[in-house]
């Protein structure tokens, strides 16, 4: 049974599903998390808004060498690192 993947999508109880393609989606749908003060699942990983201010203040800080490294990176490892940089996981 092949099931596709559709990029972004609204789950029945209004959660946003997003699969992106490339890392700038990924940074778009984190923005969007954070703009509209809610959570959506990214990568198939719940992301709160919380960890997308983060995720996107850390993005914001790399220069753009580090930028690219870093939206390449799924959602849960870019809050990983968000976390370990700003001290927030133990």
């Amino acid at each position: 049974m092949a099931t596709s993947i559709e990029p972004s999508r609204i789950r029945e109880h209004g959660t946003v599903v997003t699969m992106p393609s490339n890392g700038y989606e990924r940074i778009a749908a984190l923005r969007e998390i954070v703009s509209h003060c809610q959570y959506a699942k990214v990568d198939g990983a719940a992301i709160d808004l919380f960890s997308a201010s983060a995720i996107i203040r850390i993005y914001d800080a790399f220069n753009p060498q580090n930028q690219e490294k870093y939206r390449n990176m799924t959602a849960p490892v870019m809050a990983h690192v968000a976390f370990k940089i700003t001290g927030g996981a133990k």
